[in-house]
Formats: structure tokens, C-alpha cells, sequence
């Protein structure tokens, strides 16, 4: 049986979570007294071999290497001050659950975050997104819809709402029309429903949209304002790429807020900037701790 140390060691040998060393970066986290947070996917994949490669994912790796970041940041923190942060997010999403864990974590380890999106922050890393008491956004940022993406026989990966939207078309037709009046196409399209995941579809449909509610309730949206944003984000959108800039997201009634000084936001891209080029198939998980509260 591994020691506990042993498997922490093993744990960090495993995840990419590390202390950020820059001057510019150490030196907004003493003046503002913030903590900096980054989650950054690269968009260059990892290539593995000549015929295959990955891309970052929010997955379980990367629930252990934020679990491991917060962790060395709260230890050296001061417990009875508020903590506040600065998260930076350039993710396509990945897992559900492990989104909705990292989002919780964070939003839980502090008591104000305000989110950077520089790029993308899409699928779940809109989830990530929402744990901010504000999100600032620039020209070319944007936040996506949160419907759940399920594997889907033959076709790969299809969105929740694809099928449901399917089942209420044909439901519709055939209410109107006899079995024989119907075309072979949609015919067709009835005998591939397949009802247990059609239930599996909606059964990730109503995670999502509690897992939604608990971030939004944690960073205390109003509760008239909580079903709204739900139905926008999980059922309205037209597909699961749809760009939600900025003006969209604050009309939708996100917490975005103009773009403000200049020069936070230009650090914060540039941070962006160092690792989204990087190759690798795992989200780059870096830090910094104002030293007035034990960091350095």
C-alpha cells in the first residue's frame, strides 16, 4: 500500500498544475491582492503517433490538477481574509462531471472571481465561466451553450437537444397523419429512436441543468434570473458552437462587465497567449499567490 505522500507524488506526476513564474504576473497578484488562476487549452493536440493525436478535454486529469492547485493555494493563504481571484479560462469543455466538479471547487475556494475569457471559454468551460461574480469579455471572446453532447450510434457525438428537437417533429407529423401517410425518410427516422437513449439524453439534459443551477446559486445570481439563463444555455441555442459573445451573454443576464483596465486584461491575454500553443492534450492548471498573504 502507497503512503499517502507516495500517492500524492503520483497524483502530480499525473496532472499539470504549477506555480507560475513571471514578474508581471507576481506583480498584479501583490497589487490587487489576488490570487491568478489559470485553465488553459492549447489548440495544438499532443500527437502520439503519426496517425493519432488528442486535444485538451476537461476530464478527471484535470479534476485532480485543480484539486492539487487549490490545495497549495489555500494552504498558504491567510483563512480569515476573503480570498479573491482572478481565473483565467480558455477551454473547449469536455466532461460534464468533471466540469461541474472543477467549477464547484473553485467557486467554493473563494470568495470573489473575476473570469477573464481572452478566446473561448464553450460547453463546459462555460460552466467554469459562471463560478465568476464578474466575466469580463473582450471583442473576440466567447462563451457557448451547455447542452449535454452524448455519443450517439453511428454518428459519433450529437447534442441533447438534436434528438429532442427530432422526437417533437415527428411527433407533430405523425399526430396528423396515419402510419401509411408518412414518407419513408421519416419512417425511417422513427424506427432509429431508440427509446432507452432517447431516456439517457434526457436523463443528462436535467444533470446539466442542476448542475447549472447549484454554480449559479453558489455565485449568487438572483433566482428570478436562474430558470431564464438555463433555458437559454441548455435548450435555446441552435448548436452546440453557437458563439455567445459578449453583448449576447450580458443580455442573456451573465455578470459581464465592460472591459475596465486595460492593463489587467492585457496580462491576462498574454498569459493566455504563452500556453495555447503549446502542444499537449491536457489543460495547462498555473497559479500565483500575492506574497502579502505567504505566497512567493
Amino acid at each position: 500500500m502507497e503512503t499517502t505522500k507516495e500517492a500524492r507524488e503520483g497524483l502530480r506526476r499525473f496532472v499539470d498544475a504549477k506555480m507560475e513564474k513571471d514578474d508581471a504576473l507576481q506583480a498584479l497578484c501583490d497589487k490587487k491582492g489576488v490570487v491568478l488562476l489559470a485553465f488553459v487549452a492549447s489548440y495544438v493536440p499532443l500527437k502520439y503517433n503519426p496517425a493519432s493525436s488528442g486535444r485538451a478535454t476537461i476530464s478527471t486529469a484535470d479534476e485532480f490538477g485543480m484539486e492539487e492547485a487549490l490545495n497549495r493555494i489555500l494552504g498558504k493563504m491567510d483563512k480569515t481574509k476573503p480570498k479573491k481571484a482572478y481565473l483565467l479560462i480558455n477551454s473547449l469543455g469536455g466532461g460534464v462531471s468533471s466540469s461541474f466538479k472543477i467549477a464547484q471547487a473553485i467557486r467554493d475556494a473563494f470568495d470573489d472571481i473575476t473570469v477573464f475569457v481572452p478566446h473561448i471559454a464553450a460547453s463546459g468551460g462555460t460552466l467554469l465561466a459562471l463560478t465568476g461574480n464578474r466575466i469580463r469579455m473582450g471583442v473576440m471572446s466567447q462563451l457557448g451553450p451547455i447542452d449535454p453532447q452524448m455519443p450517439y450510434p453511428k454518428y459519433g457525438f450529437v447534442s441533447s437537444n438534436s434528438i429532442a428537437r427530432a422526437k417533437r417533429r415527428l411527433d407533430r407529423k405523425f399526430k396528423k397523419h396515419l402510419k401509411e401517410e408518412i414518407g419513408y425518410p421519416d419512417r425511417h427516422m422513427v424506427e432509429m429512436l431508440d427509446p432507452v437513449v432517447y431516456e439517457e439524453f434526457h436523463g443528462w439534459r436535467i444533470a446539466v441543468k442542476e448542475y447549472l443551477h447549484t454554480i449559479l446559486k453558489k455565485t449568487k445570481y438572483a433566482p428570478a434570473g436562474i430558470d431564464q439563463i438555463s433555458q437559454n444555455l441548455i435548450f435555446a441555442m441552435p448548436t452546440h458552437d453557437f458563439v455567445i459573445d459578449k453583448n449576447m451573454a450580458k443580455e442573456m443576464g451573465l455578470k459581464v462587465v465592460p472591459d475596465g483596465d486595460s492593463e489587467e486584461w492585457d496580462l491576462m491575454r498574454n498569459w493566455f497567449a504563452k500556453y495555447v500553443g503549446e502542444e499537449t492534450d491536457r489543460h495547462f492548471i498555473r497559479y500565483c499567490i500575492p506574497k502579502n498573504v505567504g505566497g512567493g
